[in-house]
């Protein structure tokens, strides 16, 4: 014998001395994978203890995100596709990758004790898959669920956070397909209850039919021989109702015609607050006036409480709206110099909208009781209803009027009067 045949004859002997004296330990996909390797009966499922190492299907996804990340690339997607084909479900490879791309997974366990139909995991790094194994780890095991109901089957499928290997837990006949059939079936037994029902109700439609044509035609009879006599009683009727409608138009008319008479001529009285501002030479009766040195003449402001009463006449218009003249007499009673209470009239002309709203302007006549402070006056005014009774066609007005005195017009400024107080309108 050669040496060289000595050499190879030493490398055979200690390789197979390596081999069955020392055994490689393996991780549990390479123990899954050499239990895949057997050929168990029908009902055995072959017990996991174990997941990660060599034959792990992915990297560790510990969150739904690395889980998007980790199945979104074409390889990965098609190794998911080569195994599913392995059971035939490569029909669902589209679905299954948008769920896991997508994170559309529920998080969740399965307890020790759960059977699964076939796992995915690597052998030389290509995709395959054990079958009818069993998860015996002490812990429950860690993952993302789904389903998918391709309406011929349900499918649930798992994927382990900690290798990546989707799994098929069940694959059982499609819910929703039954649960269409189930549809289907009752709605195809309420249309057959409704067609009997229809049928019935048709019969008896039929049935009825005859009877109220019968009862019509007797009706008819009897309706003719009523409507004539109702004839005659509703021509006499409507003639009756035709001379209480004219009576009562006429009635109407003379109404409206005696209360637009009546609102013609409206007596009114009014209570007011304000201020008048006046500015008097150096001959003031009062003796308050005097001359600065750049020779004006101090101005007076004076709290003021009035009364006024007088009678509104509708010159043009209809009921409460139109031109209005308005003459007034009434008393500017001083609250802080009494001896300067002054008498006014005024003469007012304006007009009123169809709101109750008004606008006047006119001359007023003002301080009768000092004869030397007498002075005309430009009056403006405006009034607008707080409160109105409809039936005696009274009115409560919130009423602002302000006065430019004519004299002294060099200094307008400090010769003026306004106040606003309430006027009450009667009929």
């Amino acid at each position: 014998m050669s040496s060289r045949a000595r050499i190879r004859g030493a490398c055979l002997c200690l390789a197979v001395f390596l081999a069955f004296g020392f055994p490689i330990p393996a991780s549990a996909d390479d123990a899954g994978e050499a239990a895949a390797a057997q050929q168990p009966s029908p009902t055995d499922y072959r017990p996991i203890r174990r997941l990660g190492g060599a034959t792990r299907f992915t990297r560790p996804v510990n969150t739904v995100d690395a889980l998007q990340k980790m199945f979104s690339p074409a390889r990965i997607q098609s190794d998911v596709r080569a195994v599913l084909e392995m059971d035939n479900l490569g029909a669902n490879t589209a679905e299954v990758n948008k769920i896991l791309s997508g994170g559309m997974v529920m998080e969740t366990t399965i307890a020790p004790g759960t059977r699964i139909e076939w796992m995915a995991l690597r052998r030389g790094g290509r995709p395959a898959t054990v079958t009818r194994v069993q998860w015996a780890g002490d812990k429950p095991l860690e993952g993302y669920q789904f389903v998918i109901d391709n309406l011929t089957e349900t499918l649930t499928f798992f994927v382990p956070k900690i290798c990546g290997n989707i799994s098929l837990l069940s694959r059982e006949p499609s819910r929703e397909a039954a649960r269409r059939a189930e549809e289907a079936r009752q709605a195809a037994a309420a249309k057959a209850a409704a067609d009997d029902a229809a049928r019935k109700a048709e019969e008896a439609r039929k049935a009825e039919e005859a009877r109220k044509a019968e009862e019509a035609r007797k009706a008819e009879e009897a309706r003719t021989a009523e409507e004539a006599r109702k004839a005659d009683e509703a021509a006499k009727a409507e003639a009756a109702r035709r001379a209480a409608e004219a009576a009562a138009k006429k009635a109407e008319q003379d109404r409206l015609a005696a209360e637009d008479d009546a609102l013609t001529l409206r007596p009114f009285f009014a209570g007011y607050f304000g201020k008048q501002q006046r500015q008097y030479d150096e001959d003031d009766p009062a003796e308050l006036g005097f001359t600065h040195p750049d020779n004006t003449v101090s101005a007076f402001g004076d709290a003021l409480f009035g009364v006024k009463g007088g009678v509104q006449v509708r010159v043009f218009g209809d009921f409460e709206t139109g031109f209005m003249f308005t003459p007034a007499i009434g008393v500017a009673i001083n609250l802080e110099e009494a001896d300067r209470t002054s008498l006014f009239g005024d003469l007012e002309v304006g007009y009123t909208f169809a709101r109750g709203f008004s606008l006047g302007t006119g001359l007023t006549l003002w301080d009768f009781t000092h004869g030397d402070q007498f002075t005309l006056g430009w009056l403006g005014t405006a009034a607008f209803p707080v409160w109105k009774n409809e039936t005696k066609r009274h009115r409560l007005d919130a009423s602002f009027e302000w006065r430019q005195f004519f004299d002294r017009m060099s200094d307008p400024d400090v010769n003026y009067q306004f106040w606003g107080g309430l006027r009450y309108m009667f009929k």
